[in-house]
């Protein structure tokens, strides 16, 4: 296109359709966030989904372009791209939809025109995401709610910022890395996704210590969750199993249970033998020896005692 034909096209003067050749779509729209609609639509504002006129779907049904339909989009001034999927034909003709933060990424204003194109993207096998804030990572179960807010999704793009809502809260995640290209579809997709430190972060914001040339996969801590992982990440806050020679060496150090230890106490009022002391040892020999002597002067006067039969004194009746 050459400027007058872009000057047309900001003019109003080239609006209708045309054809990039067989199979491809191509058409300019006047961009303006969900905001601009009523407010049941605002939802849409947490997804990355676009709102067309139906003359659009018309024309790429005529070109046979088949589900799942994905777009590049692209500002012609700055020429930013991104990528996104298209949720309803709904939209004013000449005018395209977009959520806020999609709007951003491109850095373009209402009423400026949108460059769309159909595009075919190969399906994601790996994500790395990056949080503005520690705040996200903060939530109980940040897997999940990732998870359940990506399938307002059909498409992700390499340094793009998405905006997910969760309770309220909006939540910017950074597109740092992705597999196997730039740009990929996420539609009936098992991607593998991992958390990079958050941007505020004093690990985000350290230097590197990675060699010039070098590519780092990912931080040491993140998370991973899919059925593409082929190993697990740690879980923030999760405990690490010990091995072996960590819990020997950890029972060497901890105290050893001892039974029957303190001091014991007494009804009389008296300090009692520490428990677990032997008691003072008794002079049992000589006990001993005064009990054997003690049995045998018995045993000697009873020996001289000398059994008597019909002996002692009688007694008569008569008497």
């Amino acid at each position: 296109m050459n400027l007058d034909e872009y000057v047309r096209s900001l003019r109003g003067e080239a609006m209708g359709h045309h054809h990039g050749g067989p199979g491809r779509y191509e058409q300019k729209f006047k961009a303006f966030p969900i905001s601009f609609l009523p407010k049941e639509k605002h939802s849409l504002e947490s997804g990355g989904k676009i709102l067309l006129p139906p003359s659009a779907l018309n024309a790429l049904s005529r070109l046979n372009i088949q589900y799942p339909m994905l777009f590049e989009i692209s500002n012609p001034i700055s020429g930013k791209k991104s990528h996104c999927g298209v949720l309803e034909f709904i939209a004013e003709e000449g005018i395209c939809y977009l959520p806020l933060w999609m709007m951003q990424n491109l850095q373009l204003k209402e009423g400026e025109f949108i460059d769309i194109k159909n595009a075919t993207l190969a399906k994601g096998t790996f994500v790395k995401i990056q949080p503005r804030t520690s705040n996200f990572i903060d939530i109980s179960n940040p897997k999940a709610v990732l998870e359940n807010s990506l399938r307002k999704f059909a498409t992700l793009t390499k340094d793009d910022e998405i905006m997910i809502d969760y309770n309220n809260t909006k939540y910017y995640l950074k597109v740092v890395e992705l597999k196997p290209a730039n740009a990929i579809s996420i539609i009936e997709a098992d991607v593998s996704v991992d958390f990079a430190p958050p941007m505020d972060s004093k690990e985000a914001t350290s230097p590197s210590t990675s060699s010039p040339g070098s590519h780092v996969s990912g931080p040491s801590k993140g998370l991973t969750f899919g059925p593409a992982s082929t190993s697990a990440k740690p879980i923030p806050g999760g405990k690490k199993k010990k091995d072996e020679s960590d819990s020997d060496s950890d029972s060497d150090d901890e105290p050893k249970f001892k039974a029957f230890v303190g001091t014991g106490a007494r009804l009389d009022g008296k300090v009692g033998t520490p428990l677990g002391t032997s008691p003072k040892t008794l002079n049992t020999n000589n006990n001993n020896n005064n009990s054997t002597n003690n049995n045998n002067n018995n045993y000697t006067k009873n020996e001289d005692i000398k059994f008597k039969s019909f002996s002692g004194k009688g007694y008569s009746l008569k008497d």
